[in-house]
């Protein structure tokens, strides 16, 4: 029998399913194509001039009309419109070209289109527009060396301070001591201090022999430092160096003690100006010195004069903010060269950036601050100083979500400057990471905070490069009543870690990271259907957290754990201020809170479940469960879980016994009574390619088959780049 019929059934459900979804919650983020057919368009250029009319996208024959020629006249020229009554569609189409903007580009609520009718500023036709927040330099004449001066005092560079130069596009090198060294960024061009000062502070330490040169005086002067425990880095200005003693001093905190063995660079420092890329700037006389690679960088100087390129944020007046800007896209443009964040979104509703390139920025490559429905869609981001895409907002206090997103996005070695950032940041309540390809980040791919975010169908890999004591997708809650997040479908591998234990081992790597890292009491979490592979301290980690689900994932290779409970005694200063935010919270949505009922009792790992996961690992000495602490057993489920070590022992250190009789003593106390040990039946392919067996035991134990085709980027109309080049 013909099975014709049904397939029309399943085509009409799928037509029907997606007209849902594209004239549902998130229909905001299509294509702004149909949206355009009845609009009023302004067009913009290089060769445009702001007294012409805007209207026609070319200079016509006669050179006596055409498009404008800023981003800024063709927004006038739609709040003049509005401002005479007309309240249709308006769209601002940018021809291809450089746009060097003289001030930050600002959107408002005067701004605002509608849901039928967006603002929409995009790209002309296959056209790549540049806004640049940075300005040329000329004028260098040669100084000594290799070393090129320009003297800015008279020009319009004048009035500008800077933390960043650029050539031929690439970020040069302030100039530092030791020298950069690309073939080992991470492991060398440090220098290490030699001992801390008064039992560990954070403004000194005795630094070894031949680290400091003989500067006349530290004029400028900067540490770039990873102090106490290598979590992240400071850049601080040096306010003193003691060379008699051997001491530097600080001129404010670092994060932590700085100890023996911290590693560190000077910079800022013109005497050290001696390798091709570095440069200084003196800003007392306005004097920048540059040794270029070669002539075309020389040629191609640019340094940031804005803060930001693009912001889009409420009106103020006085001392207050008014109106909310809603319903703007911003479309395939490339934005670069600026000092802090390229893009901030500020308490607006249902606006899009999507398809845009973004790089050499000080701070973030998106800042999506508060608001509602907002969205980060198909964006490139790269070379930014802190995270690709920092997210916030939904009102803890209430649970009212702010269904803000970042979506199919290529996040890249960012952190350049912050060594705590993510590929993404996520804060506040029921916001959405999906879709992203994440790699080459100094500390972690995907951070969350709050409540009831949905992280799903992310591809993270080779992260935390540069820190320890981090994961792939990471939670560091410190407060029980921050729960409700979904943790699904994501592929994550490879998660580096640099450090070491102390001052007398090795830096080496891969160290210290996990591959999902639920860290300080994080609670309440939904771990589903995730690949977690090529971790070295464990593959998921629960360190003190409560009521967390870990169901239906895979893990492989897990190194010293496949999975890791970790408890912080009840004694740690931060329990009783958490106990008392149950109580301020007073959240009716999650019942499990109801269980703390005391200090003591709320310290224990409570509550955990890890069912019908599929665990695979053939390191002989590797534990499967790693258990530091106190896990409450009594309310602790472990079960219908599929385990392969190769034919080896599984080992639970935290059982003491002989290794042959760990599994079974485990078992005796009512953990994994009905998992399977088998071979699981997994196809893992060279090309990342993922499959479980239809034979696969796991599927016995109630294991559903993990959607990989899924998981990662799409193509997609507004995706910046297709098809992607890792």
């Amino acid at each position: 029998m013909s099975t014709l019929p049904h397939k029309k059934i399943r085509f009409l459900l799928l037509v029907f399913i997606l007209f849902i979804i594209l004239n549902g919650h998130f229909a905001y983020l299509g294509s702004s194509a149909v949206a355009m057919e009845n609009a009023t368009i302004f067009y913009v250029s290089p060769n445009g001039n702001d007294q012409w009319s805007g209207t026609i996208a070319a200079v016509d024959a006669k050179g006596s009309d055409g498009p404008f020629a800023t981003l800024q006249r063709a927004r006038n020229a739609i709040r003049e419109l509005r401002q005479r009554g007309s309240n249709g569609q308006f769209t601002i189409l940018v021809r291809g070209g450089t746009y060097r903007l003289n001030e930050t580009f600002i959107l408002g609520p005067e701004d605002s289109g509608t849901d039928a009718q967006p603002l929409t500023i995009k790209a002309y036709d296959n056209e790549r527009p540049v806004l640049s927040g940075a300005r040329p330099v000329t004028g260098f004449i040669p100084y000594k060396a290799g070393i090129f001066r320009a003297d800015l005092k008279g020009t319009s560079l004048e009035q500008y301070s800077f933390r960043q130069l650029f050539a031929d596009g690439k970020r040069q090198i302030l100039a530092r001591y030791p020298n950069f060294d690309p073939r080992d960024p991470i492991g060398n061009g440090f220098l290490y201090a030699e001992d801390s000062i008064g039992g560990g502070s954070k403004t000194k330490f005795k630094y070894s022999v031949d680290s400091v040169h003989n500067w006349a005086e530290p004029n400028n002067t900067e540490i770039f430092i990873y102090p106490g425990p290598n979590y992240w880095n400071n850049i601080i200005p040096i306010a003193g160096i003691d060379k008699d003693r051997r001491i530097i001093t600080l001129a404010g905190n670092a994060s932590y003690p700085i100890t023996a063995g911290n590693r560190y660079f000077i910079q800022n420092v013109l005497k050290e100006l001696d390798s091709p890329g570095e440069w200084y700037f003196d800003q007392k006389e306005k004097a920048l010195y540059y040794w270029p690679m070669d002539a075309v960088s020389l040629r191609t100087v640019t340094v940031p004069v804005l803060k930001s390129i693009l912001e889009i944020k409420r009106k103020k007046l006085g001392n207050k903010y008014y109106g909310t800007p809603s319903h703007i896209r911003v479309e395939g443009f490339t934005f670069e060269g600026c000092e802090g964040s390229a893009i901030v979104i500020n308490e607006a509703k249902k606006t899009v950036i999507a398809g845009n390139t973004i790089y050499n920025a000080g701070s973030h490559g998106i800042e999506i601050q508060d608001g509602f429905e907002n969205a980060a869609f198909g964006n490139d981001i790269y070379e930014v100083g802190g995270a690709g895409i920092k997210i916030s907002g939904g009102d803890r206090r209430t649970l009212t979500p702010a269904n803000n997103r970042a979506e199919n996005n290529y996040i890249q070695h960012v952190g350049v400057f912050f060594k705590t950032s993510s590929g993404i940041y996520c804060e506040g309540v029921g916001n959405v990471i999906s879709h992203n390809l994440i790699h080459s980040t100094p500390r972690i791919g995907i951070w969350l905070d709050g409540n009831d975010h949905l992280i799903e169908y992310n591809h993270i890999h080779h992260v935390n490069q540069e820190t320890q004591d981090s994961g792939v997708i990471y939670s560091c809650a410190r407060d029980w009543t921050k729960r409700g997040n979904i943790v699904r479908f994501n592929y994550i591998h490879d998660s580096g870690g640099y450090g070491r234990n102390n001052d007398k081992e090795v830096w080496r790597t891969p160290f210290s990271s996990w591959g999902i890292y639920l860290d300080d009491w994080s609670s309440g979490t939904e771990i589903y259907g995730n690949i977690v592979a090529y971790t070295y301290f464990g593959g998921i980690l629960i360190h003190s957290g409560r009521d967390n689900i870990i169901e239906n994932n895979v893990i492989i290779e897990g190194g010293r754990g496949q999975m890791v409970y970790s408890s912080i005694p009840p004694t740690a200063e931060e329990v009783p201020r958490m106990f008392a935010k149950i109580k301020e919270m007073g959240y009716n949505k999650y019942p499990s809170l109801l269980n703390i009922r005391n200090m003591q009792d709320a310290a224990k790992m409570a509550g955990n479940k890890f069912l019908r996961n599929v665990i695979y690992y053939t390191a002989k000495q590797s534990p499967l469960y790693e258990i530091y602490g106190n896990l409450d057993f009594a309310t602790t489920i472990s079960d219908y879980n599929t385990i392969y070590h190769a034919g080896s022992p599984l080992l639970l250190p935290y059982i003491k016994a002989g290794t042959d009789l760990q599994w079974a003593k485990w078992k005796d106390r009512g953990l994994d009574k009905n998992s399977a040990v088998a071979d699981p039946l997994l196809s893992i392919s060279a090309a990342g390619g993922f499959r479980i067996s239809p034979a696969s035991p796991a599927l016995k134990m109630g294991f559903k088959p993990i959607p990989f085709e899924k998981i990662g980027l799409y193509k997609d109309p507004l995706r910046a780049s297709w098809p992607i080049k890792e």
